[in-house]
């Protein structure tokens, strides 16, 4: 019993449902009743211009939009679209001042049989402020890349500043005149006339203000690419090279622009000479490059990072002969001890083919008389070997 009173009252429920939508469907086609919405649409400012005549200027920071209320048969509302309509806000219509205004606004265009329900009851508020004007510098972006193999020089531009004027509260705030430049899969110079576009140093943009040049002539030159290797020069004491063991850039490899007449006769870039004697152990060191006439780095690198590596310094002992030198005439010299030990360091690569006849030591007894004297024991070492020390460091000798 209660399956069958479940199954009528679905029965019910569908034919409710049915005689609903028929019902909407007559009275959305046939009787077709008239329906109010609201919907927002854009107001455009007109006879900003006229402003200045009394140094002023509107604080227009971004698009205006205004809600208005729509009336119309309901299969025609539901149909438009905010760019269906037209309003205008004529900065000409009353006497403004300096501070917020409250400007009418007119509908100058709306769909047949819509009506503007609040026509005469529209307005926004417009602040305006006092009209200034600076020059601000001209910045170019590229937008895209240019055609593998190809590369984007900096822009040429006919002037490199533009005057904005318009309120203070923006033109304060303005840094750059932007232009925007698309070079997109670009393989030759190319040239562009391109609105300026005032912006901010946070980048945010201003529409309404004036630029003076409105419109810029760039031309962005694109040139060929190259990659040539890197040339370290060295200067400095050049004795004290034995030390290092390279000087070698991070990229040895880098990439230049131009055209074929000079990226011909190019197979490497110099780097100004590197100073080695004041390396001082560093483990790298940046470079300048010197870069051709008539080329570009790609990416304006100015510079390279070298890397320094240097050899193993050692040390190592060695028991050498001393030598009597420089006796005058008649005397003869005996010594305490024939021999000394001498620790020397240098590179691995010097030491290691370091001999004992490499290397000297003797006592210096230059214009000395009959006696007994302690007498410090001289080294002479190769160039780029170094004395730690010598044991003893003095002997006592005899002259007779």
């Amino acid at each position: 019993m209660d399956g069958k009173n479940k199954k009528e009252q679905l029965i019910i429920k569908a034919c409710c449902a049915v005689a609903a939508f028929i019902l909407w469907l007559y009275i959305f086609n046939i009787e077709n009743p008239i329906k109010e919405i609201n919907i927002t649409v854009p107001v455009k400012v007109v006879n900003q211009e006229l402003l200045s005549e009394s140094k002023l200027a509107p604080v227009i920071e971004g698009d205006i939009n205004l809600t208005i209320t729509i009336s119309g048969n309901v299969t025609e509302i539901y149909s438009v679209k905010p760019e269906d309509f037209e309003l205008q806000a004529d900065l000409n219509a009353l006497a403004l001042k300096k501070g917020d205004n409250k400007i009418p606004v007119t509908v100058n265009k709306s769909p047949a049989g819509i009506n503007v329900v609040n026509a005469d009851n529209l307005w926004v508020k417009i602040n305006v402020d006092d009209l200034v004007e600076k020059t601000v510098p001209v910045k170019v972006l590229l937008v895209g890349k240019a055609k593998e193999g190809f590369y984007a020089l900096n822009p040429e531009l006919k002037y490199n500043e533009a005057k904005i004027s318009g309120p203070s509260k923006i033109v304060n705030l303005v840094k750059y005149a932007i232009a925007s430049c698309d070079i997109n899969g670009a393989n030759k110079d190319v040239s562009f006339s391109t609105p300026l576009m005032a912006e901010s140093e946070t980048g945010t943009t201003y529409k309404y203000v004036v630029m003076d040049p409105a419109v810029m002539d760039i031309n962005v030159p694109v040139k060929k690419v190259k990659t040539v290797g890197v040339n370290v020069k060295l200067s400095g004491n050049l004795d004290a090279s034995s030390l290092i063991k390279s000087i070698l850039p991070a990229n040895n490899k880098i990439e230049i622009a131009g055209d074929d007449e000079y990226l011909n006769s190019i197979t490497a870039i110099d780097t100004e000479p590197v100073d080695i004697s004041n390396l001082k152990g560093a483990q790298s060191v940046e470079a300048k490059l010197v870069v051709p006439k008539g080329v570009t780095v790609v990416n304006n690198i100015s510079s390279v990072k070298l890397n320094v590596t240097y050899n193993n310094i050692i040390q190592k002992d060695f028991t050498m002969p001393v030598k009597a030198k420089n006796v005058s005439s008649g005397l003869s010299a005996s010594m305490t001890s024939s021999s000394v030990s001498v620790t020397v360091s240098g590179t691995e690569a010097l030491i290691n083919n370091l001999k004992s006849e490499d290397m000297e030591c003797f006592i210096d007894l230059s214009n000395m008389a009959a006696g007994t004297y302690d007498l410090p024991v001289n080294v002479t070492l190769p160039a780029g070997i170094s004395k730690i020390s010598v044991n003893p460091p003095n002997i006592s000798v005899t002259l007779k």
